[in-house]
């Protein structure tokens, strides 16, 4: 199935979007200053030692101090050759010993970002691993022969003492596109730890690529794939890194990207708790600190033959539309779902095989349960990065904490788009209503002032602060006569 990759800059965020058939099924988003948090490498101090748990605390320099157990320091084997792996018996870790450390799981709530000293670099074709003696296979590769032939060739390429992890595009490409992509992160490895002698604790040592290169590293793109870009700067970095039967597109600037193409609104409705299928059942997704709960409800759609095929046509439904949720929402750990009841067992078989179905679908490891006697299928997920919504969401005050609002910066981000489109549809003058405390963000922000000045210089941005307003309450109004007078404590904005 031929997919639309979206990349974009705005508001000191970088994004990537993914459709099919024009419908989202992934959406990233990174600050530009913490950059990828996960794969970076620091230079940590031991601040303290759980033998009892064979754990440790390293201060990172983060805002929390980073977690690691004896596990983490060696390579898991099992997922490329199914052998065991040999954990340490004991941490031999002190308190105030200097170490070399990489995230593996960025920080999740309350809890610090987990780290190791088996330290990896990813390539497009490899995964160098420096410390580890050690030789995998991705599992995509499943030709037997051509699993021999990999790791032979991998084996003559290494020193004593390294590893690599052959990916799933490496049969395509000679031997020595391999060999200079090894010794590239050779030299990386030797630099960094040249730089860790002298470095501070908490300083941070190698930062994974931009966003973009990430996401274009570990996708194979094929013909019929398109690629768009957000705007010219962007769209000449990412055209050396796609093949030429890729279209790529560079999207005028003077509009937002994200807006234009239907993605904006796509990805703030998978912020919200309900969602709805396209026959008028709908979901309803509740994370708890546990697990994910989600309730399948048959809503609108009545059927029109027997009730347990309108109820199995919805769980099938259901269960498609919760495979693409959990991706698009990057959620993780254990979910339980409430399917409606139906008596055929055939048909409840038939809707955890379609949900493993789907959900195979995701590279992301998933684990799916048989259906209990009372009618819930369990199965979980790795957590792997941090979900967009962080960014997007925070924890409603009003409602002690029980709930979630949209952050400044969610607002934000589709002001700009609101007031891009405004722009370019001719507006000169543009008045803001919105609550002060999000003005206050907005008139500090200069990537936003900086960025829209740009493209329109000519225009002026007036902010109108009000007490009253919620947060999420945004007006926008083109001012066509400049004789039109503004109400005390208006802001120009630019």
């Amino acid at each position: 199935m031929a997919k639309k990759y979206y990349f974009d800059d705005q508001c000191g965020l970088d994004v990537c979007a993914v459709t099919e058939n024009d419908q989202l099924v992934d959406f990233l988003a990174e600050p530009h200053s913490d950059g990828a948090v996960i794969g970076n490498i620091y230079k940590g101090r031991v601040t303290d030692v759980l033998n009892g748990m064979q754990a440790a605390f390293v201060d990172c320099g983060l805002e929390r101090h980073c977690y690691i157990s004896v596990a983490d320091l060696v390579a898991d084997r099992r997922k490329y050759d199914g052998t065991q792996i040999d954990i340490p018996s004991e941490l031999n870790l002190n308190v105030g010993d200097e170490i070399m450390v990489q995230i593996t799981k960025a920080a999740v709530g309350k809890k610090g970002a987990k780290v190791t000293t088996n330290l990896s670099f990813i390539g497009k074709y490899l995964v160098y691993m420096p410390n580890s003696d050690f030789i995998g296979v991705s599992l995509k590769i499943g030709d037997d022969e051509l699993r021999k032939n990999m790791i032979f060739g991998a084996r003559r390429m290494l020193d004593k003492g390294e590893g690599v992890i052959i990916r799933t595009a490496a049969p395509f490409v000679v031997k020595g596109v391999k060999s200079d992509e090894l010794n590239h992160y050779r030299k990386i490895y030797a630099s960094i730890k040249e730089r860790f002698a002298s470095a501070r604790v908490g300083e941070l040592l190698y930062s994974d690529s931009p966003l973009y290169m990430r996401v274009l590293r570990d996708t194979m793109l094929s013909a019929g794939d398109e690629v768009y870009a957000g705007n010219r700067k962007l769209g000449e970095s990412i055209c050396g890194y796609i093949p030429p039967n890729v279209k790529l597109t560079v999207h005028d600037e003077h509009t937002d990207l994200m807006l234009s193409y239907g993605i904006a609104a796509q990805f703030l409705a998978s912020l919200e708790r309900k969602v709805e299928l396209e026959n008028g059942a709908y979901l309803i997704i509740d994370r708890t600190e546990a697990l994910t709960a989600i309730d399948v409800n048959t809503g609108k759609f009545t059927g029109e033959d027997s009730l347990e095929d309108t109820v199995y046509c919805t769980n099938i439904l259901a269960a498609r539309e919760i495979a693409r949720q959990v991706k698009l929402r990057n959620l993780g750990g254990l979910f339980v779902v409430d399917f409606i009841d139906m008596t055929d067992e055939k048909h409840c078989e038939a809707i955890v095989a379609e949900l493993d179905r789907a959900l195979r679908r995701d590279k992301v490891k998933c684990k799916v349960l048989p259906m209990s006697r009372f009618g819930l299928v369990e199965f979980t997920r790795k957590r792997t990065g941090v979900a967009a919504s962080t960014l997007m969401l925070k924890e409603c005050s009003v409602c002690r904490h029980s709930g979630s609002v949209r952050t400044h910066l969610s607002i934000l981000t589709e002001l700009r788009g609101k007031l891009l489109a405004l722009l370019s549809e001719g507006a000169t003058t543009v008045c803001v209503d919105l609550n002060i405390d999000v003005c206050n963000t907005l008139t500090g922000n200069a990537a936003i002032k900086d960025n829209i000045a740009s493209l329109y210089p000519e225009a002026r941005i007036y902010v109108i602060p009000h007490r009253t307003y919620s947060e999420s309450s945004v007006y926008l109004r083109s001012i066509t006569s400049p004789s039109i007078p503004l109400p005390e404590g208006h802001i120009l904005l630019y």
